[in-house]
């Protein structure tokens, strides 16, 4: 079963390459995008989806405050954050305290689903089913 996806960026070129990649991929579906951390908020209440895509430098409200937002109204999924600027970011307390799951660059999109896939991975696995887990 494929993985919901919500992509927000406020370029609507961006969000158009980003998604005619990703459906290629049978592991994600699309369930919408949004151009604007308040269209995100909304979208992700209404939509659900297991991952939110998130652009960082956004008109309004950036993505780290739409990320605290997020996690607050779906705990569940996962949020990354992707952006040109991700050097800044990287690993920093700002982005974990914001509930954000990754930070990625924008550039590769390979790179970026396999990103994803990893993340989900992740999630996903039980830790019964996880081989590296010693039993009890």
């Amino acid at each position: 079963m494929p993985h919901t996806i919500l992509i927000v960026d406020d370029s609507p070129d961006v969000c158009s390459i980003v998604k005619t990649f990703l459906q290629r991929d049978a592991e994600f579906r699309i369930c919408g995008e949004a151009g604007t951390g308040l269209e995100a908020i909304k979208k992700a209440e209404k939509l659900r989806p297991d991952l939110v895509l998130l652009d960082l430098k956004m008109p309004g409200m950036n993505g780290i405050e739409v990320a605290s937002i997020l996690k607050r109204v779906l705990p569940k999924a996962q949020i990354v954050l992707f952006s040109a600027y991700t050097d800044a970011l990287g690993g920093t307390t700002l982005t974990t305290a914001a509930g954000i799951d990754l930070v990625v660059q924008k550039g590769s999109l390979a790179d970026m689903a396999q990103s994803l896939r990893t993340l989900i991975s992740r999630k996903w696995m039980s830790p019964v089913n996880d081989p590296s887990e010693p039993s009890i």
